[in-house]
């Protein structure tokens, strides 16, 4: 079976962290006797097709090569409601996609398309249904951003409608997402599954080469309002009052990177916290491993890989009780859950973490176990076989 993964989210280089999950997936699915092909934009100085790990890539142009910026930055609804200009840039990213895609279905003989992210890839979608109809089997796959933009817009999700309805399921990373959809389409309850995105388990995994570091707390996000991290330096702040070796590595870019330094400035913080560019997956490894815990502050989280990343690790976490991360942390067993937008009850348990080595070894003990069970890679990629298989 041939199958085409639609995105606008993909490694561009071995190591990249751009939709890293979706090659591990791509990868996993040749067990089933799969072959995935991908579709997805170019970016600056990288090829228009190559293979990685036997992946064959190919990539579409939709700008001189500079300005090929919609992809692979995390903000292509922001840039283009931040700039109307930029729709022309999306109407040529279509058009391109779809042309793209095209070619490759009629070459290959594609038989199965697999849509990730239904914003903007649905568009593509809804253009090879019109023209392959049934001769495809089209499946959707959402991760967080896209359902937010289809349930808050009305008219967005009635476009979409006819591709859903079409389609043989549509996947969710979350029941938190799965229960948004649901109440704006209560209708398609049995066309919604949850099925979480796999986790690379040769890559994470815990490292005895690492020094654990019983002070040091990491968070690896986005800089973006949605991960709440002005509340995170507010709580290391407050733990710092009692824990003095208390340290705090920020990983991540995003547009609240100033306000964010500015914030460490202000409170003093400079030099105990320290925030730096993403890194690759063999360095993240020893960063959750170095890690006394891994925090993930954010709000309505459509999942939080970083936090099945660093159990895998043998990392304890603390997440919000918000989201997807309920679906990842059972409270007090694998993890620690905390109230949205509350500094004081995420330095308690940051507190409580750092400063009792039993709770943290119970916790990183634990999620290990459960993340190995649930969120490796061969359970999603057995999972997905049986979809586009069935």
């Amino acid at each position: 079976m041939k199958v085409l993964f639609v995105t606008h989210n993909y490694i561009r280089f071995q190591g990249d962290f751009s939709g890293v999950f979706l090659h591990l997936l791509a990868r996993k699915l040749k067990n089933y006797d799969i072959e995935v092909h991908v579709v997805a934009p170019h970016d600056a100085t990288y090829p228009e097709y190559e293979e990685i790990d036997g992946i064959k890539i190919h990539r579409f142009r939709y700008a001189s090569e500079f300005k090929q910026t919609l992809a692979y930055r995390g903000n292509m609804h922001r840039q283009i409601m931040g700039n109307p200009f930029k729709i022309f840039r999306l109407k040529k990213f279509i058009n391109q996609a779809c042309h793209l895609a095209e070619c490759v279905i009629e070459k290959e003989d594609i038989s199965v398309v697999s849509i990730h992210w239904l914003v903007p890839g649905g568009i593509i979608g809804k253009r090879l249904l019109k023209k392959y109809g049934d001769r495809l089997k089209y499946f959707i796959s959402s991760h967080g951003t896209d359902i937010r933009l289809v349930t808050g817009f009305p008219l967005v999700l009635s476009y979409f409608k006819p591709l859903i309805e079409k389609c043989e399921c549509w996947s969710v990373v979350s029941h938190f997402l799965k229960n948004k959809l649901i109440a704006k389409l209560p209708s398609l309850e049995k066309k919604i599954i949850c099925l979480p995105m796999p986790n690379d388990e040769t890559v994470f995994y815990p490292d005895e080469t690492v020094t654990k570091e019983p002070f040091l707390v990491v968070a690896v996000s986005r800089l973006t309002v949605q991960k709440r991290l002005n509340f995170l330096l507010d709580a290391v702040k407050l733990v710092s009052q009692k824990i003095p070796e208390i340290r705090l590595e920020i990983y991540g870019i995003g547009s609240e990177k100033f306000k964010l330094a500015r914030q460490i400035e202000e409170i003093g913080l400079t030099g105990r916290v320290v925030m730096k560019k993403p890194v690759q997956q063999d360095e993240l490894r020893k960063i959750y491993n170095r890690a006394a815990v891994v925090v993930l502050n954010s709000i309505d989280e459509g999942f939080g890989l970083a936090l099945t990343e660093a159990m895998l690790c043998k990392t304890a976490v603390i997440g919000t009780k918000s989201g997807g991360i309920v679906d990842i942390i059972d409270h007090e067993e694998t993890g620690l859950l905390v109230p949205v937008d509350n500094s004081e009850a995420l330095s308690n348990a940051i507190e409580s973490v750092l400063s009792d080595e039993r709770l943290r070894t119970g916790l990183a003990d634990a999620g290990y176990q459960m993340a190995m069970n649930r969120f490796s890679s061969d359970s999603a990629a057995k999972a997905f076989a049986e979809l586009y298989t069935g």
